[in-house]
């Protein structure tokens, strides 16, 4: 069961809270009371509880202190503050110690049962995400199929002849068929300062990223995860679908972030021209990727944002720069600066690679591809795509 602590200098109170809800049918214990501030740190010590019940002003050592002292500790406890109104610029400033959540008196049923409804709910979530952090660290110990990775590794570092890969594909039973693809992810060390070294090190980041690909890949039966001597984490799959191959990114960063809660830089490409055509495409997005890697945090989140929204019609520079809060004439500079393009030519070559992923399916009408990557004027989308790639679209599609 979760335990609870509840601190307040009130009797009356301390009652109340115990009897206002069936505690037991939350799955909470509660494990101690205590009268003032010293006596709740004493037991907090030695209970460990879950959930924090605290009053903000108590004699000896007030709410405050007692949450200064509990970050000394490093004490993970979910802490809601109890407070008067008086007392209500004490609970604002007990704010910076990342309270849960605060009850005003007087105490009411509905309202302490919301708050322990969340707080329950919250360490339900970080039970989850310990238990998963505990199995990736026991799978790390076992065996990562050395016998994939070293062929991979051979493979990309020029070891293998395009026979002996060939034999070895075979061996496998490797069956990608017409289109592979093939997607290099980065961990973002410089936006990850939060989550590597306080549960992860970027070894664990890694490992669990590649599981979180396992999994998400796991119905293709054509599908390689494996991590390169760069530390990058490298997926070689089958597509069946050219669409859900293209937005397949966004959706895989997007896991990244909600589950393991870390930025990664992500490259991906499509290759129809044999399996021998793998390595030299994987190169070159891991360049990209390496170059990637130089630049600044603030044109990481700028590319980021690009990536992540250049199918809308309306994104522009002034709308990223207002949530960097920098101007959007500094970020034009930087971005410049860093990659070379201007923002509307960054943004246009996203927007053409995505479409000729898009084309590989010669199914879909270059109209419906001008909208999917942004353009609402296929007049537009032909021109940039022609600027970009230096024949139109049709051209592009009869070669195909």
């Amino acid at each position: 069961m979760w335990k609870l602590v509840v601190a307040d200098d009130e009797p009356k109170i301390r009652r109340g809270i115990e009897k206002v809800l069936e505690w037991s049918g939350f799955n909470i214990e509660i494990v101690g009371e205590a009268e003032d501030g010293e006596i709740a740190l004493e037991i907090i010590q030695k209970k460990n509880p879950d959930i924090i019940l605290l009053d903000i002003n108590m004699p000896f050592l007030n709410g405050l202190n007692l949450l200064q002292k509990l970050k000394e500790i490093n004490n993970k406890s979910i802490v809601i503050i109890i407070s008067g109104y008086d007392d209500f610029s004490y609970a604002q400033k007990a704010l910076q110690f990342n309270v849960f959540d605060y009850i005003l008196k007087p105490v009411s049923k509905k309202n302490i049962e919301e708050v322990i409804i969340k707080a329950v709910y919250k360490l339900n979530e970080r039970e989850k995400e310990d238990n998963y952090l505990e199995w990736v660290k026991e799978q790390l110990t076992e065996n990562k199929d050395m016998l994939q990775k070293t062929f991979f590794s051979e493979w990309f570092n020029n070891k293998l002849s395009d026979e002996q890969v060939l034999k070895e594909i075979k061996f496998f039973g490797i069956e990608f068929g017409k289109n592979v693809g093939i997607i290099v992810i980065k961990l973002m060390e410089k936006l990850n300062i939060e989550s590597i070294g306080e549960k992860w090190d970027s070894e664990l980041l890694e490992f669990a990223i590649a599981n979180l690909l396992k999994d998400k890949f796991k119905e293709l039966n054509s599908n390689f995860i494996f991590s390169d001597e760069k530390h990058n984490i490298v997926l070689i799959s089958k597509i069946n679908d050219m669409l859900e191959w293209v937005a397949v990114s966004s959706s895989i960063e997007a896991d990244i972030s909600k589950y393991l809660k870390c930025n990664v830089i992500i490259e991906q490409a499509n290759v129809s021209e044999g399996v021998l055509k793998i390595k030299a495409e994987y190169i070159k997005i891991r360049n990209s990727v390496s170059e990637k890697k130089k630049c600044t945090p603030i044109v990481l989140l700028t590319i980021k944002h690009i990536e992540d929204s250049y199918y809308s019609n309306d994104i522009n520079i002034n709308d990223i720069s207002e949530k960097l809060e920098v101007t959007s004439s500094y970020l034009s500079k930087l971005l410049k600066k860093e990659t070379g393009l201007s923002f509307i030519d960054y943004l246009t070559n996203i927007r053409i690679k995505k479409a000729m992923y898009i084309m590989e399916d010669p199914t879909i009408k270059i109209y419906d591809v001008a909208e999917l990557v942004g353009y609402s004027n296929q007049h537009y989308f032909c021109r940039a795509f022609k600027k970009v790639v230096g024949i139109s679209p049709t051209d592009y599609k009869r070669g195909k």
